[in-house]
């Protein structure tokens, strides 16, 4: 049996792949960028297997947890896919995804918000106060009758900061106001999608009644979803940004 060193991939010897040693201190995002720039190519084919990440371990001269988390990001991007048994794939020489939002990607964003704000949604469903709620019913009001792409960005911003209000945790309320500002520029893109606007406040809608009921699984739960349409329109968006512009 062959080792991984020596394993055939489309007839370039694994050992063979032209991967330059990583030195910089971002270890992660450089063999990411190796690997991806090697797919994109085409000098790594779909359908072609990847070195495993203990020979990739070595190539690199970095971790395998590093290793790891590129290959995880690869995936996420849609240009190689985990398949059970037999490693790690090319599934496709272009991006799913290909939209960054000033210098962080839409699925670091997406992420970094479901570790914050499905647990602010459950807080705030126990420990809301009465002001609490009449200040996101106000906001939800004046976001469903927003009339512009920037007055629905700043009262959907503002909702989402309500949140972290009423968890009564000042932390929460930081670290949203502090995503906001990042997401602005995301908001605006997605805000561009004809029916994202009624679907997002019909999202937000749900999350609101979970609150005010007191229930923190479903106000999480309803975050969530929330969050996973977001996730679904920046992909939408991606997907136009891809396509060929007619005459």
């Amino acid at each position: 049996m062959q080792s991984d060193s020596s394993a055939s991939l489309g007839g370039l010897p694994a050992g063979r792949l032209p991967l330059a040693r990583v030195v910089r201190r971002s270890a992660a995002d450089e063999v990411q960028g190796q690997l991806a720039a090697l797919i994109e190519s085409g000098e790594l084919g779909v359908n072609e297997r990847l070195p495993s990440e203990a020979e990739l371990s070595r190539q690199f001269g970095v971790s395998r947890p590093i290793v790891r988390e590129a290959l995880g990001r690869l995936q996420a991007l849609g240009l190689t896919e985990a398949r059970t048994g037999r490693g790690t794939f090319v599934a496709s020489a272009v991006t799913r995804l290909t939209l960054c939002f000033g210098q962080y990607s839409a699925a670091d964003l997406n992420e970094v918000r479901r570790a914050v704000e499905v647990p602010a949604a459950r807080l705030a469903a126990l420990r809301h106060t009465d002001e609490d709620l009449e200040v996101l019913a106000s906001t939800l009001d004046s976001h469903e009758g927003a009339t512009t792409a920037e007055e629905t960005v700043a009262t959907d911003a503002k909702f989402h900061c309500a949140i972290a209000h009423a968890t009564g945790n000042k932390l929460f309320v930081r670290l949203v106001e502090d995503l906001r500002e990042i997401l602005q520029e995301q908001s605006l893109a997605v805000s561009s999608l004809r029916t994202r606007g009624p679907h997002a406040a019909r999202e937000h809608r749900r999350v609101l009644v979970a609150i005010a009921d007191g229930d923190g699984n479903a106000a999480a739960a309803a975050m969530n979803d929330h969050l996973d349409a977001v996730e679904r329109a920046i992909g939408e968006l991606g997907r136009k940004e891809r396509e060929p512009t007619r005459a």
